[in-house]
C-alpha cells in the first residue's frame, strides 16, 4: 500500500530523514544535521499541503510541535549563513568586521546549545500524520500524478498573474515553487510533466537572496543595536551595501529565469489526461 500511495511513501521517507536528525541534534547540532532537518520538514509541510488541496484536512494545529523546531533550527541557520557570508564579504573586500564576527559567533554557539535541548525536548514519533494521506491509497499512480499536475498548474497561474509583483513577493514565490518541486519530484519518472532543472536554478537563487536578505537585517540590527563609533559604522554600511548589490543581482536572475520558464511552461495548460499503465 505505501508503495501504491505516493505521497505517504515520500512522507515515511521524509520523516525517517527528520528523526534521524532530531538524534544527531541530540547529542551535537552540526551545519549538515540543521539543514537536512528543515529540508525534511520543509517537503513534509510541503505534502499536507498538497493532501489538503484535494481532501481540506486540517493539519496546521497538529504540526505545532515541529513548526516550533523548524522555528529553533533556523535561527542556528540564519547565524550560520550570516557568519558564513560576513567572512565572505570581508575577504573580498578587506573590511574590518571583527567585532560583527564575533557576536555572530558567540550567538551561533548559544542557539547551538538551544537547538540541542530543542531536540531532546520533542518525541521521535512526533511526525504521526501517516493516515493523513489515505485518500491516496486508492488511486493509482497515473491518478494521483494527475492530480499533482493538476494542483501545480494552478501555483504556475498564481504566480503569473503576480510576476509584476515579483520583487515584493520573492519570499511567497519562492515557497510556493518549492511546492511545485516536492510535489512534481513525487510523480514517477516514468511521467514527464515539466523539467525540474530550471525551476531548482531559479530555486537556487532565490534561496540565496533570502540569505542575503537575513544577513542585511541582522547587520542592520548589529549596527542599531550595538555599534556607537562611526569608523565601524561606516565599515558596516559598506558590509551592506556590498550584500545589497549581490541580492539584487540574484534577483535579476530569478526573474530572468523565471521568464525563461514561463514561455517553457506554458504549454503544460494543455496537457492531457495520462496514459500510465496502472501497477
Amino acid at each position: 500500500m505505501f508503495d501504491k500511495n505516493l505521497i505517504l511513501k515520500n512522507w515515511l521517507q521524509q520523516k525517517e530523514v527528520f528523526i534521524d536528525n532530531v538524534i544527531i541534534s541530540r547529542k551535537r547540532p552540526t551545519k549538515d544535521s540543521v539543514h537536512d532537518l528543515r529540508v525534511a520538514v520543509k517537503k513534509m509541510r510541503s505534502y499536507l499541503r498538497l493532501n489538503e488541496e484535494v481532501t481540506k484536512e486540517d493539519w496546521k494545529d497538529s504540526f505545532t510541535g515541529i513548526r516550533n523546531l523548524f522555528k529553533t533550527f533556523g535561527k542556528l541557520r540564519d547565524f550560520d549563513i550570516s557568519l558564513q557570508l560576513c567572512r565572505r564579504y570581508e575577504r573580498q573586500n578587506q573590511l574590518p568586521v571583527s567585532a560583527f564576527k564575533e557576536y555572530l559567533s558567540v550567538n551561533r554557539s548559544l542557539l547551538r546549545r538551544w537547538v540541542k535541548d530543542a531536540a531532546k525536548n520533542i518525541h521521535e514519533q512526533q511526525p504521526v500524520f501517516d493516515r493523513q494521506f489515505s485518500y491516496f491509497n486508492e488511486l493509482f499512480a497515473a491518478e494521483a500524478s494527475q492530480k499533482i499536475i493538476e494542483l501545480s498548474i494552478e501555483i504556475i497561474k498564481k504566480i503569473k498573474r503576480g510576476k509584476k509583483h515579483f520583487k515584493k513577493n520573492a519570499h511567497e514565490i519562492r515557497k510556493l515553487l518549492k511546492d511545485v518541486v516536492y510535489w512534481l519530484k513525487i510523480i514517477p519518472k516514468s511521467v514527464k510533466a515539466i523539467d525540474l532543472k530550471p525551476l531548482d536554478r531559479l530555486l537556487t537563487y532565490l534561496g540565496t537572496w533570502q540569505d542575503h536578505f537575513i544577513f542585511i537585517r541582522m547587520t542592520k540590527q548589529y549596527a542599531k543595536a550595538f555599534v556607537n563609533t562611526k569608523d565601524e559604522k561606516n565599515v558596516l554600511m559598506e558590509l551592506i551595501k556590498k550584500a545589497g548589490l549581490t541580492q539584487k543581482d540574484l534577483l535579476t536572475k530569478a526573474i530572468n529565469k523565471w521568464d525563461e520558464l514561463e514561455k517553457r511552461i506554458t504549454p503544460l495548460k494543455e496537457t492531457p489526461p495520462l496514459a500510465l499503465s496502472n501497477p
